[in-house]
């Protein structure tokens, strides 16, 4: 609709998924796309969110979220970031990893920045960037394992960059920055005058010898890092729609600024629910080690090109040596055999890499991921 339509809008594609989803949905497959939990939210939070409603707390909480959400959050990052942050002016609860991530964008860059994005990336990133009026300019890792090349990211900033947006561990590959890697890239930032955005939804979730190094436990990064986390993995309840942001005061009083003008604030009953079950032990990679590794083997054996991740719920599996591309399978997969996959395009802004690739979870029920497993094996015996 020409001259109704702004033009960052009309950049953004649909979601690659969303096609998929649907014949999925009519087919009834089996959904091995998509990161959602097996199990629930804690008891605890969902008795603490009911409570909260029949107690009456239907309005508006206060819009940097409720003060005990924000310190058990403070409370439960700063010993990993060798950070004593402060719940009262470096913590926001926000609608969402993703409003905090778009928050972060809103609050650093102006229309025509740029921001460095790391490629593979979580697929909603570079439609955010362009919503904000920035350009997205992605790096791609390098291979074997999917490594940072400062070399390359550094090649990519040019004087209108204003950001890097990093996600370790990553969505869709599961690799997990090196201490050295995120060294390198505080320094980069520093030299560069960026601010670093990081992703660390899948904080939790590491797995064998891994550990999860953020850009703001460097002492030159912390006061140009956003921290961009999420309850919805760690306490299994994607649905409520609970992130945050970390920052130092003076960032976190413009991410407010945004956030009170996009959402104004986060459900009140929801934020008193997970209040109450932060106490308790998360939800991390343990309970999911055993599935990272039957998930990946059991690609690997069928033929796909695999690379055991480090972190998060995801397995990126290469399609070439199979012979087929990544729209071709998972269009194949959904309506000959009912099982979901994503493809790699949704990942890759040359689509002809994310031919290459399809994603798969291994977070899901388990009977279900073996059953969709096992016929994919069939389809391609056959």
């Amino acid at each position: 609709m020409p001259g109704l339509v702004s033009a960052r809008a009309g950049r953004v594609a649909p979601m690659e998924l969303a096609d998929l989803m649907r014949v999925a949905q009519e087919a009834n497959a089996i959904d091995i796309a998509l990161g959602i939990p097996q199990q629930g939210p804690p008891p605890s939070a969902v008795l603490a969110a009911v409570g909260a409603l029949q107690d009456g707390r239907h309005q508006y909480a206060p819009p940097a979220g409720l003060p005990e959400l924000r310190r058990m959050i403070a409370e439960r990052a700063g010993p990993i970031r060798q950070w004593d942050i402060n719940p009262d002016t470096e913590v926001t609860i926000t609608c969402g990893a993703t409003e905090a991530a778009m928050m972060a964008l809103l609050a650093t860059t102006d229309p025509g920045d740029e921001v460095v994005l790391l490629e593979p990336y979580f697929d909603v990133f570079p439609g955010m960037i362009e919503l904000a009026g920035a350009v997205p300019k992605p790096v791609g890792l390098s291979q074997p394992g999917w490594r940072l090349d400062i070399a390359r990211v550094e090649q990519a900033i040019t004087p209108r960059t204003r950001a890097i947006l990093v996600n370790s561990p990553n969505n869709p590959t599961g690799q997990v920055l090196r201490r050295d890697e995120v060294l390198r890239l505080v320094e980069l930032c520093v030299r560069h005058d960026l601010v670093c955005i990081a992703d660390e939804v899948y904080e939790q979730f590491l797995y064998h010898d891994s550990t999860h190094i953020s850009p703001s436990a460097m002492a030159s990064g912390r006061n140009r890092t956003i921290v961009v986390g999420s309850l919805s993995k760690s306490l299994r309840m994607t649905g409520w729609r609970l992130g945050y942001c970390i920052a130092q005061p003076e960032l976190t009083a413009v991410l407010r600024s945004v956030h009170e003008r996009t959402t104004v604030g986060t459900s009140h009953a929801l934020q008193a629910g997970a209040a109450a079950s932060l106490s308790e032990e998360l939800y991390t990679g343990r309970a999911l080690q055993h599935r990272r590794d039957a998930v990946t083997k059991r690609l690997a054996d069928l033929g796909f090109d695999v690379t055991p991740p480090d972190g998060g719920w995801f397995v990126l599996a290469g399609t070439e040596t199979l012979g087929f591309g990544a729209t071709e399978l998972a269009r194949r997969l959904v309506s000959e055999i009912g099982v979901l996959v994503a493809p790699g395009t949704a990942f890759f802004t040359d689509r002809a890499e994310g031919e290459r690739w399809i994603r798969v979870t291994f977070a899901r029920d388990p009977g279900a991921t073996d059953e969709a497993l096992d016929r994919i094996g069939r389809f391609l015996s056959r």
